[in-house]
């Protein structure tokens, strides 16, 4: 490998880093738009330790928009840490551990939800900024209220339905078969 190539694997390392970072400070300031330009147009999504759903194939302005109705609600603050990035051309896959902590004032129980877990985040190169194209979240354990999160609020509600429509999973598991 030579200098050159060392220096772009390291450029590159570092342009998918600051995407995760952005993707996690967006999350914590409720900067939505910026949330939304770490993604690529669609994007395969696989939350199903958190929703119980299996993966989809979603536009990231839906993904969008039920970000902003499940986290509004609550502060949050995330934090990543091991970043392990593989690069392979204009692709590129990385795992990102993760402390997600949620907060909110309430009488229902702690005031405190917590996450502990990691990221399997794909990314692709589109205009010489990395975005991500597939994302797991997956957790090693969790402490807790997750009743902070009001899934009967309406538009959440109605977000969540579109967002995991069995049309969505349909089409990540297309997607997924090519």
């Amino acid at each position: 490998m030579t200098d050159g190539d060392k220096l772009a694997l390291l450029w590159d390392e570092r342009a998918i880093t600051k995407t995760m970072l952005s993707f996690g400070r967006a999350l914590d300031t409720g900067n939505w738009p910026l949330y939304r330009s770490t993604f690529t147009d669609t994007i395969l999504v696989d939350f199903k330790r958190l929703t119980g759903s299996d993966e989809i194939h979603v536009a990231a302005d839906d993904w969008t928009e039920f970000a902003e109705h499940i986290l509004t609600p609550v502060r949050r603050h995330h934090v990543y840490s091991n970043f392990h990035i593989d690069v392979d051309g204009d692709r590129a896959f990385a795992v990102v551990y993760m402390t997600a902590r949620h907060w909110k004032a309430t009488d229902m129980g702690v005031s405190e939800y917590n996450q502990y877990g990691w990221y399997d985040v794909h990314f692709v190169r589109h205009d010489e900024k990395w975005l991500i194209t597939r994302i797991k979240h997956d957790f090693q354990w969790v402490s807790g209220n997750n009743a902070l999160f009001d899934m009967t609020e309406p538009g959440l509600a109605g977000s969540m339905g579109r967002v995991f429509s069995d049309d969505n999973r349909a089409a990540a598991r297309a997607a997924l078969a090519l």
